[in-house]
């Protein structure tokens, strides 16, 4: 298990993180840019030095401020592979995969070996003679994690492995690495920000944000149960903020949700209480998400006893596209709401648009039922 704690400042920007690992997973490292991600990359392996905190990897403390305890990145049993690769323009791929391991002056028969297995492990070993420039981009990332596996790492660290990739390398080599790492089983740390990238390779996810870790658990809790604005837009659910007022029965709560500053007029939505073993009291700090698809649009104000009704004005109508690129007839429509501070939006089909003749700009009303809107502490 990998167990860390760091805090430290550089310039402006304050880190201040804790988190653990299990052994043999991979967990993903989801933020931003600027968020902190790479820095925290940088404090496990040793590169950069915190202020404070501590890192223990397998019960052996590689970092303690309080102990004075730091061992220097040569001789911590890490892989990393930087996001530009980092590969020597002048050795070939065989002596780019094999420098780690005659760094550490190993015999040149247990070197050939480990680098035999490596290019094995990414489908290289055609290769292993050609120099990095008679490369293409996949193949590179593929000598970078190579050179990283052939030290047989405790932990791997990633630094978004795929983002100098075009789209269809990344589509192929993101295959091949999903592979690599189920069969080496190796504790892995996957920087990206790319939430796709989440889901195909985390066992764990931890999101990152100014410095901080906001939330950190398995692809369902973040679906279900964001805790800040930004997952929810990665997972790609509406999240609201508010205080309990009452709650109705066992699951029925009314919520005032945090205003629009512009109006500053309190605004209440009636929503579900979700998987609480007991009820929460009056003045709680509490998380609401709805669904796009539950919402419905409306032309004009909606007759009827509908308790969550919202007025606002479109900002953005955006078609929606599958895993493959292609466009299965689904729009997004954004809204900027007049009454409360988040925005809200709805996901409806084409047709829909053009019957109500949708256009950025517009007032629109939105509605969806108390039993589509979920609330958690």
């Amino acid at each position: 298990m990998l167990d860390a704690a760091f805090e430290t400042q550089v310039d402006a920007f304050h880190l201040d993180v804790a988190f653990s690992i299990q052994s043999g997973q991979t967990t993903v490292l989801l933020g931003e840019s600027g968020a902190g991600k790479s820095t925290i990359l940088r404090l496990l392996a040793g590169l950069q030095l915190p202020q404070q905190g501590h890192m223990v990897l397998n019960g052996i403390t590689y970092y303690n401020s309080k102990a004075g305890i730091f061992i220097p990145p040569q001789r911590r049993p890490f892989g990393y592979v930087f996001q530009d690769y980092v590969l020597f323009p002048h050795l070939t791929v065989f002596e780019n995969v094999a420098f780690g391991l005659r760094a550490q002056h190993l015999p040149r028969s247990r070197v050939r070996a480990s680098v035999a297995e490596a290019l094995e492990m990414v489908q290289l070993p055609h290769l292993s003679q050609r120099l990095p420039a008679q490369l293409s981009g996949g193949q590179q990332q593929r000598v970078a994690i190579a050179r990283a596996l052939a030290l047989r790492p405790q932990l791997l660290l990633l630094d978004e492995p795929l983002a100098a990739l075009d789209v269809q390398t990344r589509r192929e080599v993101r295959q091949e690495l999903r592979t690599i790492l189920r069969e080496v089983q190796i504790t892995t740390l996957f920087v990206t920000h790319h939430y796709l990238d989440g889901l195909l390779f985390g066992d764990q996810l931890l999101v990152v944000d100014q410095g901080r870790l906001v939330q950190q658990g398995d692809q369902r809790e973040l679906r279900e149960f964001p805790r800040s604005s930004y997952i929810a837009e990665l997972v790609g659910v509406n999240f609201f903020r508010g205080q309990l007022l009452r709650t109705e029965n066992e699951t029925t709560c009314l919520i005032r949700l945090l205003p629009n500053p512009s109006t500053n007029q309190p605004v209440e939505m009636v929503a579900m209480l979700k998987e609480q073993a007991t009820l929460p009291v009056s003045g709680t700090e509490i998380f609401v998400v709805i669904d796009p698809r539950s919402i419905t649009l409306h032309l004009a104000q909606p007759e009827g006893s509908a308790r969550n009704v919202f007025q606002g004005t479109i900002m953005h109508i955006i078609p929606l596209s599958t895993s493959t690129g292609s466009y299965d007839g689904k729009v997004r429509v954004s809204i900027a709401l007049s009454q409360a501070g988040a925005p809200l939006t709805a996901e409806v089909t084409e047709n829909s648009v053009t019957r109500m003749e949708l256009q950025e700009g517009q007032t629109i009303f939105a509605t969806f039922k108390a039993s589509e809107a979920n609330a958690y502490l």
